[in-house]
């Protein structure tokens, strides 16, 4: 039976996307489908036995998305429009992401180890076009979202919080953690926002 302490990612391959710029702004994970990605339950009901497949993960997007105030009131969630994939190097970057994956699975080493490729099919893989139809359909956060609440200069509409994570019109009230981040890191925000607090932490004292 499957041990509920066992890591669900235990390996994991970060790698620079052809053409990037970017230095490891791809990574790939092998993941436990049911753990980490439930399955439809049609899929689930149509296969006997465990099932496993690949995350990919852009680490860093040139797509950004938007948060809107919907109301006044703290209590009432923003709308969230991550725009996925917005922009057309994302897409190309997690194409070469997901034909790498494919020929991963593929490899001489796996054959009798897993079976046959559920998602993407044949008929998904043929096009560029049709490989972004799945992407769009299949793309998720990576729960890094970063950068929503953005530290400038008093002088910027857009400027949150100042140098000191200090709001703009109000008193005594700091924003400290990923969303005064310029921009999302190439990996888990966690320590990144431990140094941010420890830091602010220090001026407070």
């Amino acid at each position: 039976p499957d041990d509920p302490l066992t890591p669900a990612i235990q390996v994991g391959l970060r790698y620079t996307t052809e053409g990037s710029a970017t230095r490891n702004d791809m990574q790939i994970s092998p993941l436990h489908v049911a753990r980490e990605n439930p399955p439809p339950a049609a899929i689930k009901a149509a296969i006997s036995g465990p099932l496993t497949g690949f995350s990919a993960a852009l680490q860093n997007a040139i797509t950004a998305g938007q948060i809107r105030l919907t109301s006044d009131d703290p209590h009432i969630q923003p709308h969230l429009d991550y725009r996925y994939l917005s922009d057309p190097w994302d897409r190309e970057r997690m194409r070469q992401a997901v034909r790498l994956c494919v020929r991963l699975a593929e490899h001489e080493a796996f054959k009798d180890l897993l079976g046959e490729r559920i998602s993407p099919t044949d008929e998904d893989l043929a096009s560029d076009e049709a490989l972004d139809e799945w992407l769009l359909s299949n793309v998720g956060t990576q729960h890094h979202s970063s950068g929503t609440c953005k530290m400038g200069p008093e002088l910027d509409p857009r400027a949150v919080v100042d140098q000191s994570c200090r709001v703009y019109g109000l008193e005594r009230i700091r924003v400290v953690d990923a969303s005064v981040m310029p921009d999302v890191i190439r990996a888990n925000t966690n320590a990144t926002v431990f140094m941010i607090a420890e830091r602010v932490a220090d001026w407070m004292q």
